[in-house]
This record gives C-alpha cells, sequence and structure tokens, in this order.
C-alpha cells in the first residue's frame, strides 16, 4: 500500500508542472500571436493585390483608370455637399472586376451617392431604423466586402454600412481634389501617363477604421482639424511636426473607412503628404489640405499597392522625399529603395 501511495505527485511536484507549464505558455503565445499577425498581414497583402487586378481589368476594358472621387459642387470652402452631388469612389467602379457585379447593378450612379441623404446618413434616424435601406443605394451600400477589409484591424464603427480600410491614391501633395497621383477628382489617368514608372507609382494602400467617438484618440484612426491660413509648405510642415499627443489637442474626425461608396477623404482616399502612421490632418475651412496618411495595425508600417500591380510593405521610417515621390505619377523624382 505505501509503494502505491508513493506514485502519486506531491502537492510541490504538482505546483513546479504547473510553473513549468505556464512558463512553456509565456514563451509560446508570442510567437502564436506573430504567426497570426504575419497571416493577417499575408491576406491583406492579397486584398490589396486582388484590388490591383481588377484596376488593371478595368483599364483594359476602358483604356483608363476610374476616378478617384465624382464631381461636388464644393466652392473654395468644403460643405457636406448636395444632392447633386455625383462623389462616387474608385471602389464603387470596379465592383464587376472584383465579382462583384451584383452589387454594382444595384448602384444607381445617377444620384448622390446616399440620396436621399446629403451626407452618408450614418447619424440620421430614419436611415438608422431603416438600416440603411432608405436610401437609394442602401441594399448596395450595406453589404460588407471582405476585399476591402484588412483582418489586422479593429472594427469599432457604428455606421451600417459596409465598411473600409484601402484607400485610392490622391497624390503626394495637400490637395483634396485635383492630386497629382493615379486618382484625382473626375480624373482619367491612363497608365501610360505614368511617366515616373509603374512599379514606383503607389494606387492604393491602408488606413486604420475610426473609433466612431470623441471620447477616444487614436492616431493611426484619426484626422485632426487645423483651421488657418495654410499654404502647401507651412501645412504639410507642421502637421509632420505634430506629435500625437498634441494633436489630441484638436477637433478630431472619428469615421474613418465607415463606408466603400463615397469617396469622402475619410473614407476612402489618401496621399502621401505625411509620412505612414503619422499623425493625419486637415484645413478646418477645406477638405481641400490634407495630409491623410496610410496607416495600418501592422508593426512598423502599411501595405502598399503599385501600378504595375505588386504589393510591398513600407516602413514608417521611409524617406519623406521617397514617399511623397510615389504618390505622383509624373513628378519626375529619382526613386531610391524605400525600406
Amino acid at each position: 500500500m505505501n509503494d502505491r501511495l508513493r506514485r502519486g505527485f506531491s502537492l510541490l511536484e504538482l505546483l513546479v508542472v504547473i510553473a513549468v507549464i505556464g512558463l512553456l505558455v509565456a514563451l509560446l503565445l508570442p510567437a502564436v500571436q506573430m504567426g497570426r499577425e504575419a497571416a493577417r498581414r499575408m491576406s491583406c497583402g492579397n486584398n490589396l493585390a486582388q484590388i490591383g487586378r481588377a484596376l488593371h481589368n478595368y483599364h483594359e476594358a476602358h483604356r483608363v483608370l476610374p476616378f478617384g472621387c465624382g464631381t461636388d459642387y464644393d466652392g473654395l470652402v468644403s460643405s457636406l455637399g448636395t444632392l447633386n452631388d455625383r462623389r462616387y469612389s474608385t471602389h464603387s467602379q470596379i465592383l464587376p472586376q472584383l465579382d462583384q457585379a451584383n452589387v454594382y447593378l444595384r448602384l444607381h450612379f445617377d444620384v448622390a451617392p446616399f440620396a436621399p441623404y446629403v451626407n452618408s446618413g450614418a447619424y440620421e434616424p430614419d436611415c438608422i431604423a431603416s438600416g440603411g435601406l432608405s436610401a437609394v443605394n442602401g441594399p448596395a451600400a450595406v453589404t460588407v466586402l471582405p476585399v476591402f477589409l484588412c483582418p489586422s484591424d479593429i472594427d469599432r464603427l457604428e455606421s451600417m454600412w459596409g465598411h473600409n480600410n484601402y484607400r485610392s491614391c490622391n497624390g503626394g501633395g495637400w490637395h483634396g481634389r485635383n492630386g497629382n497621383g493615379m486618382f484625382g477628382q473626375n480624373s482619367s489617368v491612363r497608365l501610360g501617363d505614368v511617366t515616373d514608372g509603374l512599379s514606383n507609382t503607389a494606387m492604393f494602400s491602408e488606413r486604420c477604421k475610426g473609433t466612431w467617438t470623441h471620447d477616444i484618440f487614436d492616431p493611426l484612426s484619426d484626422i485632426y482639424d487645423l483651421a488657418g491660413i495654410w499654404s502647401d509648405d507651412t501645412f504639410r510642415d507642421y502637421c509632420r511636426s505634430l506629435s500625437p499627443e498634441e494633436a489630441a489637442a484638436y477637433h478630431q474626425n472619428v469615421d474613418s473607412g465607415q463606408n466603400w461608396l463615397e469617396a469622402n477623404f475619410n473614407w476612402t482616399r489618401y496621399n502621401h503628404l505625411v509620412a505612414p502612421n503619422a499623425v493625419s490632418c486637415k484645413n478646418g475651412f477645406t477638405w481641400d489640405g490634407v495630409g491623410m496618411a496610410a496607416s495600418s495595425r501592422h508593426n512598423g508600417g502599411v501595405t502598399v499597392l503599385f501600378g504595375d500591380g505588386h504589393v510591398k510593405f513600407i516602413g514608417e521610417l521611409v524617406d519623406p522625399t521617397a514617399w511623397s515621390a510615389m504618390g505622383t505619377i509624373r513628378g519626375g523624382e529619382v526613386m531610391g529603395d524605400a525600406p
């Protein structure tokens, strides 16, 4: 009987075994998390590559790339828009090339994107009550399209629309309309127009989705209002100088990526004025003064789709001049290697 009793574990031995198992789990967990993030980052890159193929197929069919933003009737000072606006996104135009013809055919491009609402309708009680279906394009716009979503990001948006992480490149400067990139307002860029080289010129990148609340400051998704009389240079330099802590003193926009349908700069577009994952700024008087950074939850940078269709991870410490040059189609810049 004594021999049989000796075969059991003592309390001390059991505690040692539990401690060893806990240590092994603690050592393995970061590796597991890193492996999962690597898979998510690969999925994000695959989404952008799919968008790239769709854009090339669109160009082959139409001999021109889709525009980045349709017509609006804003003056010098930007507004929420009017029902005459047709500010449709690049995303909405390439749906057939993304095997989403059924969604595309439900869109009515002859009305404002969210008619009868001037803005997106995301804060309109009757639109919310209908689940978005009271908007003409609501049945299409509520569709969640995984190809527009990065699996590494957090989704805190309360908008009823299909959300978006991927942005068309407006250019390298601060202009919110007639950018010098692939996808400006009412642009009609042909691949042959890109004299800087397709492999050097950004088409799309990613940006984190918003928090939907002003109680949380998230510099990867917020864009901060800097109302004032700025030039391109003074705006760029001041925006680049802001730390996240300093930016938090300004009013922030919190609905980043709330839908894929309309080409509001905070929903479907970005530019190369500021570095990846940097603080984003807009002139509070007008959206024609904006530094909308590419951003991601990936560690240390963002994924970028280039004009020739290849996808590359660009580090947030990329040289600012090289990054700005990637945003333009015919700036004539000499490109170095980007980390």
